[in-house]
Parts: structure tokens; sequence; C-alpha cells
């Protein structure tokens, strides 16, 4: 894909951009390399929900962490929840399955920014960019300082005008649901965007300046509103069941050489309020391990997982 210069036609370079990120997939790898995670992940939910409920699967993807086969089996009922219906119906081929009374799907949004806004916002963005690339001055306020205080009032903007936004998630209700790593990614659109983004600018011209600035006042402008969106989407988890929720998220980072753990790191902040959540929630089952997110990078989380009952 030929993408027009900045300078020639920044709207249309903002929606490329955009439309690369939108698609992006898990790798076939993944169902590989997770298999070890798939087979606890399955085993845990199996044992902590009735068989023959119906289960409410968040975040669902092409179900790389879960083997829906084993859940068809235990279920009455399954529906995969995702914004994109394709990775689900990978997700049936890839264990034999078809869409039915009791294995269907549910599109939904669980945050609810358009797919205006982050074309807006990634415009911005680029023009930020477009001054660090030629622009003069000894840091990011002096190379773009009135291009970047636009971005951070377009990134605040669309902030205050998702407020209101409800989090829909079907038009039934569940007996049970599973949200894992699903917090981490809520509030991770303006981050990603930024990757792209300096990979675009990159490619076309070599090294950004101050990109470590710049990714650090996006994350800190996206942040404060972390805890509100993650607050939100567990206000429409719960009150989507009736018995209760298979929760996860990421604790720790595994990621040198030798193994150390590490608190979280920034691109999953969401999981610190995704704990934070339910910090005074008893949980009738309960499990840590690893989920090995990129071999490739070497990247494993320890993952948290517990059955939280409602109104237990």
């Amino acid at each position: 894909m030929n993408i027009e210069p900045a300078e020639g036609n920044p709207d249309r370079r903002a929606r490329q951009i955009y439309d690369r990120f939108l698609m992006r997939a898990s790798r076939d790898d993944e169902f590989h390399d997770w298999a070890e995670y798939r087979t606890a992940l399955t085993d845990f939910i199996r044992k902590s929900t009735p068989a023959g409920g119906s289960l409410l699967i968040l975040g669902a993807g092409k179900c790389n962490d879960l083997d829906l086969g084993r859940l068809a089996d235990h279920c009455g009922r399954i529906t995969l929840s995702d914004y994109r219906p394709e990775l689900a119906e990978e997700a049936w081929r890839r264990y034999g399955l078809s869409p039915s009374e009791r294995l269907d799907f549910a599109e939904s949004d669980y945050v609810g920014i358009t797919d205006e806004a982050y074309v807006e916002y990634t415009r911005l963005l680029l023009e930020v960019m477009q001054r660090l690339e030629e622009g003069a001055g000894d840091s990011l306020q002096e190379a773009a300082g009135p291009q970047l205080r636009a971005l951070l009032d377009g990134m605040e903007r669309i902030y205050r005008d998702n407020e209101t936004y409800a989090v829909r998630l079907g038009e039934k209700d569940y007996d049970n649901a599973v949200v894992c790593g699903v917090h981490s990614q809520l509030n991770n659109s303006f981050r990603g965007l930024f990757q792209y983004a300096q990979k675009d600018a990159e490619d076309r011209r070599g090294k950004l300046r101050f990109a470590e600035e710049l990714n650090a006042a996006v994350f800190a402008a996206s942040r404060e509103h972390t805890g509100h969106l993650v607050r939100r989407f567990n206000e429409a988890v719960f009150a989507a069941v009736r018995q209760g929720v298979v929760y996860g998220y990421e604790k720790s980072i595994l990621y040198t050489p030798k193994g150390e753990l590490s608190p979280v790191i920034a691109t999953v902040d969401g999981a610190r309020q995704a704990e934070e959540a339910i910090a005074d929630v008893p949980a009738e089952y309960a499990m840590n391990c690893l989920w090995p997110l990129s071999r490739r990078r070497g990247i494993r989380f320890e993952m948290s997982i517990c059955y939280l009952p409602v109104n237990g």
C-alpha cells in the first residue's frame, strides 16, 4: 500500500494508518505457543462454572487462549463477544464448530470511541510528527509545542465526548462470563496508533526525534481515563451474568533472560485497574498461570485468574 506524504494528504494518510491498526490480528503461532496456557484456562473455566450453563466470552478474538471444543462440551450455550465478527468465524472453524442456537456471536464495542475520533487523533499525531521531522528545537515543546497541545486537547475532547457511552454486551443474559486479558486493551488504542504512526514516519524518513517524549505524553494523557473505562466495562460485565465471572488480568511480566518478575508495564496499564476493581471481592476459585504472550520477544505474563460469584 502506497501512502502519500503527510504534506500531500494528511487526512488520507491518517485513515490508512488507522485501517492498518484495525486489521491487526493475532498470529497463527499464538495458537501453538499458548497451548499450555489454553489448557490451564479452559480447565479453570470448566472447574469453576456449572455444566450446562450459558457462557459469554469477552474479547474472544480467534480463541487462541480457550479450547472452544472442550467448552462446547461443557456449556449449554456459548456466545463469543468481540468487535470483529470475522475473527469469531475463524475461531469456529479452528475448532470444527459452526454457529447455531447454542454457539453464537455478539458484536460489541467495550469502549465506544468512534472510528472518526481515532482518525482525527491520528491526523493530529501526524502533525506533531511532521514538525518533529522537519522543525528545529532542542525539545519536544520547542519543536512542536502548538501541535502537541492540539493533540492533547483533541484527546481530552474525545474522552469527554465518550463519558456517557453505554457498554452493551448483546441482547441476552448469561449464567457466566469470561474476561481474561481484556482490561489491558480497553484504553490502549491511542498508544497502539502511536506505534503505527511512528513506524510509518521512520520508514519514510528515519529515526523520529523526541519519540520517547511524545509517547510518554500520549500515555500520560490517556492514563487518566483508564480507571473510568475499566469501571464502566466491569459494570456491564457483571450486569450481564446471573452466576459469576471468570476474571483474569496481567499481574507481572517476565521478560529478562533470567526470568525475573517485574510489575506490569505501561502497555497493559488497565490490568492495574482490573486488580484494584476487585480488591474487596471474595473469589471462589483462584490460580496464577503463565501466558507466553510473545515467544519471539521473550515476553510472558503472570496471569491472575479467579472466579467471582455475583452477590457472592
